[in-house]
């Protein structure tokens, strides 16, 4: 049957190269479709702000752990994280946050510091 719990990955950089690089592969990994239709959807990266940081978020896949759905998105946000973590001068930080669990198993998954 499954339950909700929501995955979301939050993603930042003064690189505007970085960023650009880490915004083709999250659309590369999460853009496919399939007859499941589209894990993520990926934001367009956010306009400058303080010192050129710019951000994209790619959204949670909305199934129901447990369910295929749910399964492939989980795999593609681990593809996506270990891409990041593999790239030498990638700039990038990131949040794997778990939100919205229905029971209240909220908090930060993964996350890069520099």
């Amino acid at each position: 049957m499954g339950y909700m719990r929501h995955h979301a990955i939050i993603i930042t950089s003064w690189d505007k190269e970085s960023i650009t690089a880490a915004h083709q592969k999250a659309h590369e990994l999460f853009g496919a479709t399939n007859f499941l239709g589209r894990i993520a959807e990926i934001t367009d990266i956010t306009p400058e702000a303080t010192n050129g940081y710019r951000s994209f978020l790619i959204s949670p896949d909305g199934s129901k752990e447990g369910w295929e759905t749910s399964d492939r998105g989980d795999h593609i946000r681990a593809k996506f994280i270990q891409w990041l973590a593999s790239q030498k001068d990638n700039w990038c930080e990131y949040a794997e946050v778990q939100f919205g669990d229905e029971e209240g198993d909220n908090r930060l998954l993964r996350s890069r510091n520099f």
